[in-house]
């Protein structure tokens, strides 16, 4: 098994949208959440194949530049 990967926040922004759950098996390039930073729709994907172990954020939640966003393992 590998290691845990936290995905973090690429910019200041809103979580728009949650694409997965804790427990989904997910590929490398999916997307996994949208955020909003300054009007633009900001896509989330999976570095890897594995499952979601976390998702650390909920909707609307404003969330820092490099904030953990999932946990994937």
């Amino acid at each position: 098994m590998s290691a845990s990967t936290e995905i973090k926040s690429p910019a200041v922004g809103t979580v728009l949208e949650i694409l997965v759950a804790a427990g989904d098996s997910v590929t490398e390039d999916q997307e996994l959440l949208i955020l909003e930073s300054m009007k633009v729709e900001i896509p989330v994907v999976a570095p890897r194949d594995g499952t979601i172990e976390s998702i650390a954020v909920a909707l609307q939640e404003q969330v820092a530049e490099d904030a953990v966003l999932l946990t994937l393992s």
